[in-house]
């Protein structure tokens, strides 16, 4: 562990330092990965991968959420593992590999330190987002394996331009928008970037950038195509969350950052922010523009953030994709010298307490995640909220089904809806409202199933157009999914019944 974790005066560095450094990185990741894939095989899916395991039910280049990236993704391991846990979530683990391979190539490539490479594949693996966000079947998993792919080939680009790089970039860049239209806004850094380095800069005389720019539209044009034949839903849908008309409220700032630290994990949060000091990291950067390209591709889509937050709530995993550059820049901020005074004694402490700190806060994570040792938040704990109590409260809510001989079971949530489909899986269940996220389905109208219908209502949300489209309802009292001693907030249970068609008149016999 010593030997990724420097803080110390610059010195030259043998390879068997960096050896051992390169081996007990390998062990490290290694570990990781067989922790992950304990927990992806134990834990149950949480509601918004049952959600996307509907989507790869139905491959399509488009759906009103997300691109499609992370449904190949699951499809991909289901074919493998079947529709369990593990086969939804199998390329999403596997995906932390590739991505690790990214990060540690960058920072071989901006980094001066020969350990640097090791030291910030580990970061990315160390920190809360990356170890979760390469387990969960989410579309950050595919983002940020792409992501770290369009840093190390910005990294190579600067040191080094080549036609393969600028074809690379383009290629990644794609695939990152194709996972979720974050990856935008980081080839919107890199653009920048572009025209703030001279090196990049000068290859904008040359076709190469532009054969890029023209690659990265060419993957995501499917996406394109499918967004204009469906009233451009997803980027209506992701376009309505620009706050620029809502209430200031600055409040969600300080919310921000400290959801940052906390995914980031509070010690390699402070190493990264050193990392990007002038003073103190420069020399840790290799000549040239690597610690520009860094702080670029980091703030252009952090000013975003902040502006946003100071309107409305950012959730924590939209950052995700920048954490290829946290681990980078937390690795310069560990293996920059240490300096005098307070803060140079205590840093290499620090430094030295980062991973076992952050391997601590990663194994009591996944610990809580299989067992649930302790209720002691009820249901303000979102691990005990999302994964526990749903075959319970499912086979209640069937029963009630079969009570009043419903013939199937209508909600008015998307979370709810994918995970009573998954857990009663010979039953129909169906989302009344917002009936475009299952274009890629082939299911009937509601309003055309034989009645009665059993509604589960989360919200009151679309209460009275659901309710008024029926002929009439009746009240059947709430239901909640519990345990232990923990009770989730229930939901509304009503019987729908259908609107009556009027029988034919009858028609008069022909007179004699």
């Amino acid at each position: 562990m010593s030997t990724l974790s420097a803080g110390q005066a610059p010195s030259p560095i043998s390879s068997s330092a960096v050896d051992i450094a390169t081996r007990g990185a390998l062990a490290l990741i290694g570990l990781m990965l067989v922790w992950r894939l304990v927990l992806a095989a134990f834990v149950p899916l949480v509601p918004d991968e049952a959600y996307y395991a509907l989507w790869a039910q139905g491959l399509s280049a488009g759906y009103v959420d997300h691109p499609p990236m992370i449904a190949f993704f699951i499809r991909a391991g289901q074919m493998l593992l079947g529709d369990t846990p593990l086969g939804v979530r199998l390329f999403s683990v596997l995906a932390a590999l590739p991505a690790s391979w990214f990060v540690w190539r960058a920072a071989e490539e901006l980094l001066e330190d020969r350990r640097a490479g090791a030291l910030a594949a580990v970061l990315f693996n160390a920190t809360i987002f990356g170890f979760l966000g390469m387990t969960l079947a989410t579309p950050d998993a595919p983002l940020a394996l792409f992501c770290a792919a369009m840093v190390w080939c910005a990294a190579r680009l600067v040191r080094a331009p080549r036609p393969l790089w600028w074809l690379a970039m383009g290629l990644a860049t794609g695939l990152a928008a194709q996972s979720k239209y974050s990856g935008v806004m980081l080839a919107g850094a890199f653009s920048l970037a572009v025209l703030a380095l001279a090196p990049l800069r000068r290859q904008l005389l040359t076709p190469w950038p532009w054969l890029a720019a023209l690659l990265a539209l060419l993957v995501f044009l499917p996406n394109i195509v499918w967004n204009a034949t469906h009233d451009w839903a997803t980027l209506t849908k992701q376009g309505g969350r620009v706050t620029a008309q809502a209430p200031f409220r600055p409040g969600f700032l300080p919310e921000f950052v400290g959801s940052q630290i906390g995914l980031a994990t509070p010690l390699i949060f402070l190493f990264a922010v050193l990392g990007l000091l002038p003073r103190r990291a420069a020399a840790a950067f290799r000549p040239g523009g690597g610690r520009a390209l860094v702080l670029i591709l980091l703030f252009v889509p952090l000013a975003y953030f902040a502006v946003h937050a100071l309107r409305s709530r950012v959730e924590g995993n939209w950052v995700g994709f920048l954490y290829p550059l946290v681990a980078i820049a937390a690795a310069a901020g560990m293996l920059a010298p240490a300096g005098s005074g307070w803060v140079g004694r205590n840093l290499p402490g620090l430094a030295r307490a980062t991973l076992p700190l952050a391997f601590g806060l990663i194994l009591a994570l996944g610990i809580h995640a299989l067992f649930v040792p302790t209720t002691l938040a009820g249901n303000k704990d979102a691990v005990l909220r999302m994964t526990r109590g749903w075959p319970e409260f499912a086979a209640e809510i069937d029963a009630r089904r079969r009570a009043i001989g419903a013939s199937a079971i209508l909600t008015n949530d998307y979370q709810m809806t994918a995970m009573l489909k998954r857990e009663l899986p010979g039953v129909t269940v169906q989302q009344f409202d917002e009936r475009q996220r299952y274009a890629f389905m082939d299911e009937p109208e509601a309003l055309s199933l034989p009645g009665p219908l059993l509604l589960v209502l989360s919200t009151f949300r679309s209460f009275n157009d659901i309710t008024g489209a029926f002929g009439g309802r009746e009240d059947l009292g709430e239901v909640s999914r519990r345990f232990r001693d923990v009770t989730m907030p229930p939901v509304r249970l009503f019987r729908l019944d259908p609107v009556e068609t009027p029988a034919p008149a009858a028609t008069a016999p022909p007179a004699p």
